[in-house]
Protein backbone atom coordinates (compact mmCIF):
# COMPACT_ATOMS: atom_id res chain seq x y z
CA UNK A 1 0.00 0.00 0.00
CA UNK A 2 3.04 2.48 0.82
CA UNK A 3 4.15 2.27 -2.51
CA UNK A 4 0.81 3.16 -4.35
CA UNK A 5 0.58 6.18 -1.50
CA UNK A 6 3.73 7.66 -2.32
CA UNK A 7 3.09 7.59 -6.26
CA UNK A 8 -0.16 9.02 -5.25
CA UNK A 9 1.41 11.74 -3.27
CA UNK A 10 3.75 12.39 -6.21
CA UNK A 11 1.20 12.59 -8.83
CA UNK A 12 -0.71 15.28 -6.74
CA UNK A 13 2.37 16.92 -6.16
CA UNK A 14 3.38 17.34 -9.80
CA UNK A 15 -0.23 18.17 -10.38
CA UNK A 16 0.15 21.16 -8.33
CA UNK A 17 3.18 22.20 -9.46
CA UNK A 18 1.55 22.17 -13.33
CA UNK A 19 3.50 19.21 -14.65
CA UNK A 20 1.12 17.17 -16.64
CA UNK A 21 3.30 14.70 -17.92
CA UNK A 22 5.25 13.88 -14.75
CA UNK A 23 1.73 13.22 -13.13
CA UNK A 24 0.80 10.62 -15.47
CA UNK A 25 4.11 8.75 -14.51
CA UNK A 26 3.65 8.69 -11.01
CA UNK A 27 -0.33 8.14 -11.15
CA UNK A 28 0.12 4.96 -14.14
CA UNK A 29 3.08 3.70 -11.43
CA UNK A 30 0.90 3.82 -8.51
CA UNK A 31 -1.84 1.99 -10.87
CA UNK A 32 0.52 -0.60 -11.69
CA UNK A 33 1.34 -1.45 -8.17
CA UNK A 34 -1.91 -1.26 -6.80
CA UNK A 35 -2.77 -4.16 -10.08
CA UNK A 36 0.47 -5.77 -8.49
CA UNK A 37 -0.75 -5.99 -4.61
CA UNK A 38 -4.21 -6.89 -5.77
CA UNK A 39 -3.25 -10.14 -7.88
CA UNK A 40 -0.88 -10.68 -5.19
CA UNK A 41 -2.82 -10.02 -2.21
CA UNK A 42 -6.39 -10.76 -3.33
CA UNK A 43 -7.60 -9.74 -0.40
CA UNK A 44 -10.48 -6.97 0.69
CA UNK A 45 -7.88 -4.04 1.18
CA UNK A 46 -5.91 -4.62 -1.46
CA UNK A 47 -9.05 -5.00 -4.34
CA UNK A 48 -10.54 -2.29 -2.70
CA UNK A 49 -7.33 0.12 -2.88
CA UNK A 50 -7.01 -0.89 -6.53
CA UNK A 51 -11.20 0.47 -7.25
CA UNK A 52 -10.01 4.04 -5.91
CA UNK A 53 -6.42 3.83 -7.78
CA UNK A 54 -8.54 3.71 -10.77
CA UNK A 55 -10.66 6.46 -9.97
CA UNK A 56 -7.56 8.34 -8.92
CA UNK A 57 -6.30 7.88 -12.62
CA UNK A 58 -9.84 9.01 -14.22
CA UNK A 59 -9.57 11.60 -11.94
CA UNK A 60 -6.29 12.62 -13.25
CA UNK A 61 -7.57 12.46 -17.22
CA UNK A 62 -10.23 14.28 -16.47
CA UNK A 63 -8.04 17.55 -14.97
CA UNK A 64 -6.30 16.79 -17.70
CA UNK A 65 -9.44 17.44 -20.33
CA UNK A 66 -9.41 14.14 -21.45
CA UNK A 67 -13.05 12.49 -20.48
CA UNK A 68 -13.16 9.57 -22.78
CA UNK A 69 -9.46 8.41 -21.08
CA UNK A 70 -11.46 9.28 -17.78
CA UNK A 71 -14.79 7.30 -18.54
CA UNK A 72 -12.53 4.38 -19.38
CA UNK A 73 -10.80 4.41 -15.62
CA UNK A 74 -13.78 5.10 -13.96
CA UNK A 75 -15.48 1.83 -15.70
CA UNK A 76 -12.74 -0.14 -14.54
CA UNK A 77 -12.78 1.08 -10.99
CA UNK A 78 -16.73 0.78 -10.97
CA UNK A 79 -16.06 -2.97 -12.16
CA UNK A 80 -13.85 -3.95 -9.47
CA UNK A 81 -16.14 -2.59 -7.05
CA UNK A 82 -18.93 -4.00 -8.27
CA UNK A 83 -17.32 -7.73 -8.05
CA UNK A 84 -16.30 -6.37 -4.13
CA UNK A 85 -19.56 -5.44 -3.49
CA UNK A 86 -20.93 -8.94 -4.42
CA UNK A 87 -18.40 -10.66 -2.20
CA UNK A 88 -18.48 -7.69 0.75
CA UNK A 89 -22.34 -6.34 0.12
CA UNK A 90 -22.24 -4.15 3.52
CA UNK A 91 -18.37 -2.57 3.50
CA UNK A 92 -18.70 1.30 3.22
CA UNK A 93 -15.84 1.59 1.59
CA UNK A 94 -16.43 -0.25 -1.23
CA UNK A 95 -20.23 1.35 -1.16
CA UNK A 96 -18.48 5.01 -1.55
CA UNK A 97 -16.34 3.35 -4.35
CA UNK A 98 -19.54 2.62 -6.03
CA UNK A 99 -21.13 5.60 -5.13
CA UNK A 100 -18.06 8.13 -6.40
CA UNK A 101 -17.89 5.98 -9.18
CA UNK A 102 -21.09 6.32 -10.58
CA UNK A 103 -21.73 9.97 -9.53
CA UNK A 104 -18.04 10.76 -11.50
CA UNK A 105 -19.45 8.87 -14.88
CA UNK A 106 -22.92 11.24 -14.33
CA UNK A 107 -20.91 14.07 -14.53
CA UNK A 108 -18.70 13.25 -18.00
CA UNK A 109 -22.32 12.41 -19.21
CA UNK A 110 -24.16 15.31 -17.97
CA UNK A 111 -21.93 17.41 -20.72
CA UNK A 112 -23.85 15.59 -23.13
CA UNK A 113 -26.40 13.12 -22.69
CA UNK A 114 -28.29 13.88 -20.33
CA UNK A 115 -30.35 10.45 -20.09
CA UNK A 116 -27.05 8.56 -18.95
CA UNK A 117 -26.25 11.14 -16.45
CA UNK A 118 -29.84 10.29 -15.25
CA UNK A 119 -29.21 6.94 -14.67
CA UNK A 120 -25.42 7.35 -13.16
CA UNK A 121 -27.07 9.69 -10.62
CA UNK A 122 -29.50 7.79 -9.98
CA UNK A 123 -27.21 4.76 -9.18
CA UNK A 124 -24.95 7.47 -6.75
CA UNK A 125 -27.34 8.52 -4.91
CA UNK A 126 -28.90 4.84 -3.97
CA UNK A 127 -25.14 4.47 -2.82
CA UNK A 128 -25.85 7.93 -1.14
CA UNK A 129 -28.48 6.95 0.89
CA UNK A 130 -27.24 3.70 1.83
CA UNK A 131 -23.65 5.66 3.50
CA UNK A 132 -25.96 8.34 5.01
CA UNK A 133 -28.35 5.91 6.80
CA UNK A 134 -25.60 3.14 7.51
CA UNK A 135 -23.62 6.34 9.32
CA UNK A 136 -25.69 9.91 9.88
CA UNK A 137 -22.30 11.32 11.66
CA UNK A 138 -20.53 10.76 8.34
CA UNK A 139 -20.34 14.71 7.41
CA UNK A 140 -18.77 13.43 4.83
CA UNK A 141 -21.37 10.92 2.89
CA UNK A 142 -24.06 13.34 4.06
CA UNK A 143 -22.34 16.06 2.01
CA UNK A 144 -21.85 13.37 -0.74
CA UNK A 145 -25.69 12.92 -0.89
CA UNK A 146 -26.57 16.47 -0.99
CA UNK A 147 -24.19 17.15 -4.08
CA UNK A 148 -25.82 14.61 -6.06
CA UNK A 149 -29.38 15.49 -5.10
CA UNK A 150 -28.58 18.67 -6.46
CA UNK A 151 -27.14 17.52 -9.84
CA UNK A 152 -30.20 15.62 -10.42
CA UNK A 153 -32.36 19.24 -9.50
CA UNK A 154 -29.79 20.58 -12.27
CA UNK A 155 -30.80 17.93 -14.67
CA UNK A 156 -34.37 18.32 -13.97
CA UNK A 157 -34.42 22.06 -14.79
CA UNK A 158 -32.24 21.65 -17.88
CA UNK A 159 -34.99 19.25 -19.02
CA UNK A 160 -37.78 22.01 -17.79
CA UNK A 161 -39.26 19.70 -15.27
CA UNK A 162 -38.73 22.56 -12.40
CA UNK A 163 -41.01 21.04 -10.27
CA UNK A 164 -38.79 18.14 -10.07
CA UNK A 165 -35.92 20.36 -10.17
CA UNK A 166 -37.53 22.16 -6.93
CA UNK A 167 -38.29 18.73 -5.30
CA UNK A 168 -34.27 17.76 -5.03
CA UNK A 169 -32.91 21.43 -4.60
CA UNK A 170 -34.79 21.00 -1.47
CA UNK A 171 -33.58 18.15 -0.29
CA UNK A 172 -30.30 19.63 -0.88
CA UNK A 173 -31.62 22.25 0.75
CA UNK A 174 -32.01 20.34 3.86
CA UNK A 175 -28.66 18.02 3.87
CA UNK A 176 -26.58 21.06 3.86
CA UNK A 177 -28.21 23.62 5.87
CA UNK A 178 -28.02 20.51 8.75
CA UNK A 179 -24.51 19.81 7.71
CA UNK A 180 -24.35 24.00 8.16
CA UNK A 181 -25.59 23.95 11.32
CA UNK A 182 -23.05 21.44 12.60
CA UNK A 183 -20.09 23.18 11.17
CA UNK A 184 -20.82 26.73 10.97
CA UNK A 185 -17.07 27.57 10.87
CA UNK A 186 -16.57 25.56 7.65
CA UNK A 187 -16.60 27.72 4.61
CA UNK A 188 -17.27 24.63 2.08
CA UNK A 189 -20.75 23.65 4.20
CA UNK A 190 -21.72 27.50 4.31
CA UNK A 191 -20.87 27.98 0.19
CA UNK A 192 -22.73 24.78 -0.22
CA UNK A 193 -26.09 26.03 1.82
CA UNK A 194 -25.56 29.51 -0.28
CA UNK A 195 -25.71 27.64 -3.53
CA UNK A 196 -29.08 25.34 -2.97
CA UNK A 197 -30.63 29.44 -1.76
CA UNK A 198 -29.31 30.57 -5.93
CA UNK A 199 -30.59 27.34 -7.19
CA UNK A 200 -34.19 27.40 -5.83
CA UNK A 201 -34.04 31.59 -6.13
CA UNK A 202 -33.41 31.02 -9.31
CA UNK A 203 -36.64 28.74 -10.14
CA UNK A 204 -38.67 30.83 -7.99
CA UNK A 205 -37.64 34.17 -10.13
CA UNK A 206 -38.09 31.65 -13.37
CA UNK A 207 -42.05 31.36 -12.23
CA UNK A 208 -42.38 34.97 -11.19
CA UNK A 209 -42.64 34.28 -7.62
CA UNK A 210 -40.78 36.85 -6.05
CA UNK A 211 -41.05 36.59 -2.53
CA UNK A 212 -39.64 33.27 -2.93
CA UNK A 213 -37.19 34.32 -4.93
CA UNK A 214 -36.10 37.16 -2.82
CA UNK A 215 -36.29 35.42 0.41
CA UNK A 216 -33.50 32.64 -0.93
CA UNK A 217 -31.64 35.23 -2.90
CA UNK A 218 -31.36 36.91 0.59
CA UNK A 219 -30.56 34.05 2.49
CA UNK A 220 -27.90 33.39 -0.37
CA UNK A 221 -25.99 36.91 0.33
CA UNK A 222 -26.55 36.75 4.01
CA UNK A 223 -23.42 33.81 3.28
CA UNK A 224 -22.11 34.85 0.58
CA UNK A 225 -20.99 38.38 1.79
CA UNK A 226 -19.73 36.10 4.93
CA UNK A 227 -17.72 33.84 3.03
CA UNK A 228 -16.48 36.98 1.86
CA UNK A 229 -15.25 38.14 4.95
CA UNK A 230 -13.09 35.44 5.87
CA UNK A 231 -11.07 36.04 2.37
CA UNK A 232 -11.85 39.32 0.48
CA UNK A 233 -9.35 38.16 -2.35
CA UNK A 234 -11.31 35.54 -3.06
CA UNK A 235 -12.38 36.25 -6.12
CA UNK A 236 -14.93 33.36 -6.96
CA UNK A 237 -16.65 34.68 -3.49
CA UNK A 238 -16.83 37.93 -5.31
CA UNK A 239 -18.17 36.80 -8.66
CA UNK A 240 -21.00 34.83 -6.48
CA UNK A 241 -21.80 37.99 -5.14
CA UNK A 242 -22.31 40.63 -8.05
CA UNK A 243 -24.42 37.58 -9.41
CA UNK A 244 -26.55 37.30 -6.48
CA UNK A 245 -26.76 41.22 -6.53
CA UNK A 246 -27.87 40.94 -10.25
CA UNK A 247 -30.87 38.83 -9.61
CA UNK A 248 -31.83 40.60 -6.67
CA UNK A 249 -31.79 43.24 -8.72
CA UNK A 250 -34.19 41.59 -11.25
CA UNK A 251 -36.44 40.42 -8.81
CA UNK A 252 -36.45 44.57 -7.45
CA UNK A 253 -37.36 45.33 -11.14
CA UNK A 254 -40.47 42.75 -11.81
CA UNK A 255 -41.39 43.68 -8.13
CA UNK A 256 -40.60 47.52 -7.94
CA UNK A 257 -39.90 48.70 -11.09
CA UNK A 258 -36.50 50.51 -12.12
CA UNK A 259 -36.11 52.22 -9.32
CA UNK A 260 -35.83 49.60 -7.14
CA UNK A 261 -33.20 47.95 -9.31
CA UNK A 262 -31.09 50.29 -10.23
CA UNK A 263 -28.98 49.99 -6.90
CA UNK A 264 -29.02 46.32 -6.97
CA UNK A 265 -27.51 46.59 -10.50
CA UNK A 266 -24.98 49.25 -9.41
CA UNK A 267 -24.06 47.17 -6.58
CA UNK A 268 -23.04 44.24 -8.70
CA UNK A 269 -21.20 46.29 -11.35
CA UNK A 270 -19.49 47.72 -8.60
CA UNK A 271 -18.27 44.51 -6.73
CA UNK A 272 -16.64 43.04 -10.17
CA UNK A 273 -15.17 46.23 -11.37
CA UNK A 274 -13.58 46.58 -8.02
CA UNK A 275 -12.66 42.80 -8.21
CA UNK A 276 -11.24 42.65 -11.65
CA UNK A 277 -11.07 45.82 -13.22
CA UNK A 278 -13.16 48.15 -15.52
CA UNK A 279 -10.94 46.36 -18.92
CA UNK A 280 -11.38 42.74 -17.76
CA UNK A 281 -13.47 40.86 -20.12
CA UNK A 282 -16.25 40.00 -17.41
CA UNK A 283 -16.38 43.61 -16.10
CA UNK A 284 -16.93 44.89 -19.94
CA UNK A 285 -19.64 41.81 -20.33
CA UNK A 286 -21.58 42.93 -17.18
CA UNK A 287 -21.84 46.21 -17.65
CA UNK A 288 -23.61 45.72 -21.42
CA UNK A 289 -25.76 43.47 -20.19
CA UNK A 290 -26.66 45.80 -17.31
CA UNK A 291 -27.12 48.70 -19.49
CA UNK A 292 -29.79 46.76 -21.50
CA UNK A 293 -31.91 46.41 -18.19
CA UNK A 294 -34.52 49.41 -17.94
CA UNK A 295 -33.50 51.02 -14.31
CA UNK A 296 -34.88 54.52 -15.24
Amino acid sequence: MDSCTSAERAGDEAVRRGKPREARRHYERMLANAIRLAEQFPDLSTRRELSASFAKYGDFWQGAGRPDQAAEAYEEGLAVASRLHEEHPDDLGVLRNLRDGAFKLGEIAAAGDGRTARDRYDTALSYAERLADADPRHRGDRRELGVIQERLGLLAADRGEHGEAAEWYARALSVHRNLALETPNDPGTRRDLGVQHERLGDLALLRRDLETARAHYDEALTIRRALLGDDPRDLRAQRALSVLCERLGDVALLADGPDGARQWYDDSFAILDAALGPKHPETRTLRKKLRSRPTG
